[in-house]
């Protein structure tokens, strides 16, 4: 059954982000693991600090600059990235290794007529040719670490680095999002040289089951460099972080990072909330659902109205977030 999730849209943004569909077509309603949650809360129900994080992220990004989506799934946040901040002609690129989920990437690309490319490849810390181990959980837990969760197959993948695909396509990113099953660390240590010559911004998930020994040695280079360490939080400020005082923030309900090359600015929190506040008006109840082999309605993507427009109404009141998100957008 076809979906699409309601789009953001930020009055506060600036007038670069231009006007963009006010919905964004997922495909399937129950097809993978993120279209499900997709269904069932809408693009509010589906990381909202971290879209919120990546938008704002992109944001403050010069005119055609890079951005990498690691671990990119089906290209949620890829193709909000590309969607929202398409004026600015961003490179944005999406890494999927697992062949289904790759292609399912490409067909919401296609569907959605965004410009994104695609890549069906990991990242790690060397090239070569790998395992990629497909978990019994769902596919977005599919790893290059055969022991992060129970699997029963696996396939060959082409691995590559996050420097020699920027040395070979000539773009080094600005932002870098990974999301690689305990694999990140690996990832962090083959982009030794952009992170050094081009101190891209990076939000990472950090998992309790990644290897504290490699995580910690990859976060004590990216201190060495002037990162600050940053757990993603409703609440703000967030405090920076190092590779011994991080630990014990990986336990809890917030798993991504931001690992920001330069101090978080009051602007950078106020842009970050007025983006998750655009987020979680996007709840279950703005999906739009039609049965198979219908179309979408008329105008079911037509363009909201720029920066500057008044946003529309939520269809539910502001009681139904939970307490943590009415605290963090001051509702």
């Amino acid at each position: 059954m076809p979906l699409a999730v309601r789009t953001p849209v930020n009055p506060a943004a600036p007038p670069g982000t231009g006007a963009y569909p006010r919905a964004l077509n997922v495909l399937s309603r129950k097809e993978t693991a993120v279209q499900r949650q997709l269904r069932r809360a809408g693009l509010a129900g589906y990381e909202p600090l971290t879209q919120a994080t990546l938008l704002t992220v992109a944001q403050y990004a010069p005119p055609h600059a890079a951005v990498y989506d690691i671990g990119a799934h089906i290209g949620l946040y890829a193709a909000l990235v590309d969607l929202v901040h398409g004026a600015k002609r961003l490179q944005t690129v999406a890494f999927e290794p697992t062949p289904r989920t790759a292609k399912l990437c490409r067909r919401l690309r296609d569907g959605n007529g965004l410009d994104f490319d695609v890549r069906q490849m990991a990242l790690s810390d060397r090239s070569r040719t790998a395992e990629l181990y497909l978990s019994l959980k769902a596919e977005s837990s599919n790893s290059l670490n055969a022991a992060h969760r129970a699997h029963t197959e696996a396939v060959r993948v082409p691995v590559g680095t996050v420097d020699g695909f920027a040395e070979r396509h000539g773009h080094a990113p600005y932002l870098i999002k990974i999301d690689v099953e305990t694999h990140e660390p690996e990832v962090l240590a083959g982009a030794a040289g952009v992170l050094r010559e081009h101190r891209p911004w990076i939000v990472c998930e950090v998992l309790p089951s990644t290897d504290p020994a490699a995580m910690a040695a990859a976060l004590s280079h990216l201190t060495e460099l002037g990162y600050g360490l940053h757990l993603i939080h409703p609440e703000t400020p967030w405090p920076a972080h190092d590779a011994t005082s991080y630990a014990p923030h990986v336990q809890g309900e917030c798993r991504d990072w931001l690992f920001a090359p330069e101090p978080l600015a009051d602007e950078f929190y106020a842009a970050q909330r007025a983006w998750l506040r655009a987020v979680l008006a996007c709840g279950k109840e703005e999906n739009v659902l039609v049965p198979p082999g219908e179309p979408f309605p008329r105008d079911w993507n037509a363009p909201h109205g720029g920066p500057g427009a008044p946003p529309r109404p939520r269809r539910g009141p502001a009681a139904r977030l939970p307490r943590m998100w009415r605290q963090a957008v001051g509702r």
